[in-house]
């Protein structure tokens, strides 16, 4: 009997252990949800505090700022509103990203940082927002200085309070005049144009057969009621008269070679192409860009028709166009070309590991550009060569942080900005603003949509028109018509090609 009542007593203790430990099980546990349900604490935020004007850089090389202007440029924030200038937003999000600075400032505003006095590799990023609009990014330069984007001015700002900010309440009278676009108010309304029209320069796949690559050009009009859309083989382009632009391949001496083909249609037709001698450079050829007075080309003799392979780059006069003589960053632009693009070039060299850096040869950069769309702007880009790791000659792109001359882009302007492009169009690669602010083109893999901007800045919630375009397509021209000038080519595209009956009327 004692030894059952001595088991009773042990397996009675066990279980009273077990329910103990129980019972501090279920403790923590509740300590744990107790601690995720507590109320919710305001977090700071690092830029968090007041400003005032420091330093302020035109983004355009070579422009004067009168600083005179700025001198009572302030900002703040903090958690319940933030302020740039006389802009407000209430109850902003703050959103922050480290980022690397040469590739943010290069590809955002086409301009090397070190311009601006940055120097670091990498710098913060904090994207504000509030419920209904994107507000500012803003960039933390170290603890006392941030820096902001207004226009195209690059504005320093120093900390003058390390505490919070007081309690942000917006005025009326800001928030019924700017409404977040200030600049509207600013704006003539002569600025305006509602009649536009771009000429649109497509290069498609090649020819699995023939080895042939596709061109032509869409013409798209607006005039604030009705939009039309034509289509032309080839590439139609203007300078005083039209003229087409072809790319030919032809059996030379047994081989199969390129070449291209560049006449006048209107005023006095060129007869050129017809008592020329042409030369043929490369196996295969694809044209990158069309302006008005320089084509840009990548070629390669070799038996790969892949673009990120072919060696040779060059950007060359339409005036002379089968000479095939490169153009020089030198002579186009003497004042920041060589300089742009030597630190353009070291920053791939650094940055590219397996790339053997005693191999490189700097010799040909400054003639071995080409120019391709970049998010809503041209770019300009060379080519290196050199050796891989491996001890093979590779490609190696090199991005420019340099603002093509009106020589080769007469017209590259994006009134509104490309993070409210991609706001309205997720999907979005790139876009085309028309000057006076007609309409604006932006273009998704599958489609070209056409939308109206209200203001300054401010895009419609739905597209005017959207024309079908094949995903492999590359934009490779946009040339602008405006006013008068509208009727008159279209007169022009609609003799050399046909309308488009696709286009998807969404309005």
């Amino acid at each position: 009997m004692k030894n059952e009542n001595r088991i009773k007593k042990g397996i009675g203790l066990l279980i009273g252990l077990l329910f103990m430990g129980l019972l501090s099980g279920c403790t923590f546990g509740m300590d744990d949800v107790k601690a995720g349900v507590m109320k919710p604490y305001a977090a700071g935020i690092s830029i968090e505090g007041s400003y005032v004007f420091e330093e302020v850089i035109n983004l355009e090389e070579g422009k004067f700022v009168d600083e005179t202007n700025f001198r009572d440029f302030t900002a703040e924030f903090s958690l319940e509103g933030a302020r740039v200038g006389l802009e407000s937003v209430e109850l902003p999000g703050y959103i922050s990203k480290l980022v690397n600075t040469f590739d943010y400032f290069l590809e955002k505003y086409r301009v090397n940082p070190s311009r601006l006095k940055l120097t670091k590799e990498s710098l913060e990023v904090i994207r504000i927002n509030s419920t209904d609009r994107a507000f500012y990014e803003v960039f933390r330069l170290d603890e006392e200085h941030i820096a902001v984007v207004k226009g195209n001015n690059f504005i320093t700002l120093s900390r003058v309070q390390d505490g919070p900010a007081e309690a942000f309440i917006m005025d009326e009278a800001v928030s019924e005049n700017f409404g977040g676009a200030p600049e509207a108010a600013e704006v003539s309304d002569s600025l305006f144009e509602p009649r536009a029209g771009v000429l649109i320069g497509l290069r498609g796949e090649r020819d699995e057969a023939t080895d042939e690559q596709s061109y032509r050009t869409l013409w798209i009009t607006n005039d604030g009621e009705i939009q039309e859309v034509y289509e032309v083989d080839d590439i139609l382009f203007p300078r005083k008269e039209f003229w087409k632009l072809e790319v030919k391949r032809d059996e030379v001496e047994g081989l199969e070679k390129e070449r291209l083909n560049i006449y006048a249609i209107t005023g006095t037709p060129s007869n050129i192409k017809e008592q020329m001698d042409y030369n043929y450079p490369s196996t295969f050829m694809e044209v990158e860009f069309v302006g008005n007075n320089y084509v840009s080309i990548v070629a390669t003799e070799g038996e790969d028709s892949a673009n990120e392979s072919m060696p040779k780059a060059m950007t060359i006069s339409v005036d002379n166009y089968n000479l095939y003589r490169p153009a020089n960053i030198n002579d186009l632009d003497p004042k920041d070309g060589v300089t742009a693009f030597i630190n353009s070039a070291d920053q791939v060299i650094e940055r590219e590991e397996a790339l053997d850096k005693e191999s490189v040869s700097k010799v040909n950069l400054f003639t071995s550009f080409i120019l391709k769309r970049h998010h809503g702007h041209w770019m300009m880009e060379s080519r290196l060569l050199a050796m891989n790791e491996n001890d093979e000659e590779e490609v190696y792109k090199v991005p420019i942080a340099l603002k093509p001359v009106k020589d080769i882009v007469t017209y590259d302007d994006l009134t509104v900005p490309w993070v409210s492009v991609k706001e309205r169009v997720p999907q979005a690669i790139d876009a085309f603003n028309a000057p006076g602010n007609s309409f604006l083109l932006v273009r998704t893999p599958k489609y070209l949509m056409m939308y109206s901007i209200i203001g300054v800045n401010e895009i419609a919630e739905e597209p005017l028109q959207i024309i079908e375009i094949k995903e492999e397509e590359d934009i490779i021209m946009a040339e602008w018509a405006r006013g008068e000038f509208v009727k008159r080519w279209t007169d022009v595209v609609s003799a050399q090609g046909r309308k488009i009956i696709f286009v998807q009327n969404r309005k």
